[in-house]
């Protein structure tokens, strides 16, 4: 697998990411979630525990002029989702280092998917909005969301100094 490229990640954490990998690393994502057939233009970064995929997380639905992008994350199991790890994944947009910073980044998934929206709550999105009949009739979106300053006091102000984010 791709080594790690240090503009974007700090050294020795397990991802893996690229132009190249991007396609691939989104189809692996979409594939393990129910309601999402692709992600059109995005960025993916995977997680590689014990030499295999453990995770990938698509940044997709950038919005420049409001300073938003999504982020859908699949797994095939929680124990990638160490602290730096995430610190890396979710710093490495709202810095900047994928192209322009975000101020915000917010994620949709099943109102059933208890699992998932207990992990977006575990490291720091809060729960902003529930899109009623969104993935299907009956299944519902919960819109969590994560601001660049509740990211900065959450995982240190150091995951974005220096990167132009306000």
């Amino acid at each position: 697998m791709n080594a790690i490229l240090p503009a974007i990640f700090p050294p020795g954490l397990p991802l893996i990411h690229g132009p190249a990998m991007t396609a691939g690393l989104a189809e692996w994502a979409a594939a393990r979630m129910p309601h999402v057939a692709g992600f059109g233009p995005c960025w993916a970064v995977g997680v590689v525990r014990r030499d295999a995929l453990a995770a990938v997380a698509v940044f997709h639905d950038y919005q420049p002029e409001g300073g938003t992008t999504q982020v859908s994350m699949a797994a095939e199991t929680p124990r990638w989702a160490t602290r730096p790890v995430v610190a890396a994944i979710l710093g490495a947009a709202f810095s900047g280092r994928l192209g322009q910073p975000v101020r915000k980044v917010w994620s949709a998934m099943a109102s059933g998917n208890a699992r998932a929206i207990r992990f977006n709550l575990g490291i720091g999105f809060k729960r902003e909005a529930v899109l009623r009949h969104h993935f299907a009739h009956g299944v519902h979106a919960v819109i969590t969301s994560m601001m660049q300053r509740e990211f900065a006091r959450r995982y240190g102000a150091a995951q974005t100094k220096g990167q132009g984010v306000p």
